[in-house]
C-alpha cells in the first residue's frame, strides 16, 4: 500500500481514541477581556483564543494565544437585599 500525505505517520497510525480526545476549554472573563483557555492543572491555563476585547489587548504579549496563565477559582456569595 503506498500513502501520499504531509501528515506525520504518527497521526496517520494513531488509535481511533487518540484522535478524537477533545481538549478541555472553558471561558474566562478578567475584567473586560474575554478568552477561551485550556485547562492544564487545578489552576494554570493557557489562552486559545480572545473572544471579546479591546483592539489595545491583541497586541499584548501576556494574552498571546499560547501563553499560560494561574487563575485562582473564588466562590462568589449572593447576598439577597433585606
Amino acid at each position: 500500500m503506498t500513502l501520499y500525505t504531509v501528515m506525520p505517520h504518527e497521526v496517520i497510525w494513531m488509535e481511533e481514541t487518540q484522535l478524537h480526545q477533545p481538549a478541555q476549554t472553558m471561558d474566562l472573563q478578567i475584567g473586560s477581556l474575554l478568552m477561551q483557555v485550556e485547562v492544564l492543572s487545578d489552576n494554570k491555563a493557557k489562552i486559545i483564543r480572545l473572544l471579546s476585547c479591546e483592539l489595545g489587548d491583541y497586541l499584548n504579549p501576556l494574552y498571546a494565544p499560547g501563553s499560560t496563565i494561574s487563575f485562582v477559582p473564588v466562590i462568589e456569595q449572593n447576598r439577597a437585599k433585606v
